[in-house]
């Protein structure tokens, strides 16, 4: 028998909608398909997830840096103290900033050598995980599953 929302999350009540019941089936579903990745991080690469995003954000833009703005509105899910990620990432020597020449406000990130090389011997791993995760559901609920996620993620911001 495939568990139900309700049945993982032990509520006994009924959720009092159907929308209500899929949101949190969203979370609970992105919650368990992350937690091996995050575990993964942790203990090989001593990252956080919104660093390993950040460092996939400043590999993709190498070797243009890009501003802090930049990597908020980039970011998977949005770190509102992107600084101290920075610092943190910066005190490893995984990224480097300076100060743009034009408004000494905006701050340039870049990758480093070393951060691109973390990122490359995680590479195998990441191309790993999502056939791991996923592959379960075949070709045809898959590119249904994708089309669900571009129809809600098409209608964000709607929020009253």
């Amino acid at each position: 028998m495939t568990p139900t929302v309700a049945s993982e999350i032990k509520q006994r009540k009924a959720f009092t909608s159907d929308e209500q019941e899929v949101l949190i089936g969203l979370q609970l579903a992105a919650s368990r398909v992350m937690e091996p990745w995050i575990q993964y991080l942790k203990t090989h690469a001593q990252l956080t997830a919104s660093q390993y995003n950040v460092l996939r954000i400043l590999r993709g833009s190498h070797p243009t840096r890009v501003t802090c703005t930049e990597i908020v509105e980039r970011m998977i899910a949005r770190d509102p103290d992107v600084t101290r990620l920075l610092d943190r990432l910066a005190r490893r020597g995984l990224v480097d900033r300076v100060r743009s020449r034009t408004d000494r406000r905006v701050v340039q990130v870049g990758i480093t050598a070393k951060g691109l090389q973390l990122l490359e011997g995680l590479d195998p791993t990441v191309e790993r995980l999502p056939k791991a995760m996923l592959e379960h559901l075949g070709a045809s609920r898959l590119r249904q599953l994708k089309g669900l996620l571009e129809s809600v993620l098409s209608h964000q911001g709607l929020f009253p």
